[in-house]
């Protein structure tokens, strides 16, 4: 057995940039035992994304292919066929695309590859374009020999309760998000933020999921009630501009911080007083669980699966229905005074601790070879 460690698992994604999903799989790679897994990544996005140089100094690959796109099948069904005769290693494929994995693991099967697919959002399709995104993962149940999913709800949106998946709990680093208030004062310091300052923060991709547009309407309500509060975003995406413009056109753009992609987020968060996000919809909300592990109270919409629920004292579902005045209202007695230095052990409790994840996966991957 150990002439074939390690085994190489080919993870599919678009790019390897500081997104939820992306994070986790980076996580899960800083952890699993890399002596007897490896991971390799089959990337659809020509640029250079945020992880890449960390990959290839864990001992991973990085190779490409076009993206799929529906009308370009069979050169993308050429192009993935050329990739796993040349690359037999890769017997186990871990695809966290949802519009494109069908068609590859329809390719992987006919070649003996064992896929597994992975859920890691819920996307309420209203649009023609999320419409026509739907048709190509409708059958992606059919070609996956295992699912995967962040959540409960995720995984009942992307297999439509057509198959059964498991729960992989997306597990943190919790160890690095213990509230520490040097930390604190430090970033602060570094983000030019007052020791009195309120901080509401969030962070997310600036994309209409994340509805931070609504976000910007709530803190320009509730600073008219705190003049020594602040708004601090974290994130970046094809809204940004759109978002400045819209907090100029509140009058907030002076009392709001955009910070774009971060790598330094559990820092960022212990320089928060609350958290809040506005998402119309999650597969789970992993930063709320970050969030939580900092000690922060977080006020967000009751569209974010129950999963992350895990310290109820420090959480305010309130409905994207409601008044700005209903927010402010649950922002005003979200609790302040909780000890934030012991959160993170609460949420390393609850299961959500990346070490547990990666050793149960690690013993996944194993178990089928």
């Amino acid at each position: 057995m150990n002439k074939t460690l390690p085994i190489r698992i080919l993870q599919v994604s678009y790019s390897m940039d500081l997104g939820g999903a992306e994070t986790l799989i980076m996580n899960l790679y800083r952890n699993i035992d890399r002596t007897k897994v490896q991971f390799d990544f089959l990337l659809h996005a020509e640029e250079e994304s945020a992880y890449e140089e960390e990959i290839i100094k864990l001992g991973g690959k990085i190779y490409r292919i076009p993206r799929f796109l529906g009308y370009n099948k069979l050169s993308y069904d050429k192009a993935l066929r050329e990739f796993l005769s040349n690359h037999p290693e890769h017997r186990i494929i871990h695809d966290h695309l949802m519009d494109s994995a069908s068609e590859t693991f329809h390719i992987a099967k006919k070649m003996g590859r064992i896929t597994i697919s992975h859920s890691h959002t819920e996307i309420i399709e209203k649009s023609l374009e999320e419409r026509i995104r739907f048709f190509f993962r409708k059958d992606l149940y059919k070609n996956a020999d295992y699912r995967f999913a962040c959540s409960k709800k995720a995984g009942e949106w992307l297999y439509r309760n057509k198959a059964d998946f498991s729960v992989i709990k997306n597990g943190i680093e919790t160890d690095k998000y213990a509230f520490k208030e040097e930390t604190r004062k430090e970033k602060r310091r570094e983000l030019g933020l007052a020791d009195d300052d309120y901080i509401i923060g969030t962070v997310g991709r600036l994309v209409e999921q994340k509805n931070q547009k609504r976000t910007l309407e709530i803190f320009s309500d509730y600073l008219k009630t705190n003049e020594k509060s602040k708004l601090v975003i974290v994130g970046d995406g094809p809204l940004r501009d759109a978002l400045e413009k819209t907090a100029k056109a509140l009058g907030i753009e002076d009392n709001v911080l955009f910070l774009g992609s971060r790598r330094d987020v559990s820092s960022i968060l212990m320089a928060f007083d609350i958290f809040i996000l506005t998402s119309f919809s999650e597969g789970l909300g992993i930063v709320l669980i970050e969030a939580m592990a900092s000690g922060l109270s977080c006020v967000f919409s009751d569209s974010i699966p129950h999963e992350v629920d895990i310290i109820p004292e420090l959480i305010k579902r309130i409905s994207l229905d409601s008044k700005n005045s209903e927010w402010l209202k649950a922002i005003n007695e979200s609790s302040k005074d909780y000890n934030r230095t012991l959160s993170y052990k609460r949420v390393k409790d609850s299961g959500y601790d990346i070490e547990e994840t990666a050793k149960k996966l690690e013993s996944f991957y194993l178990s089928l070879y």
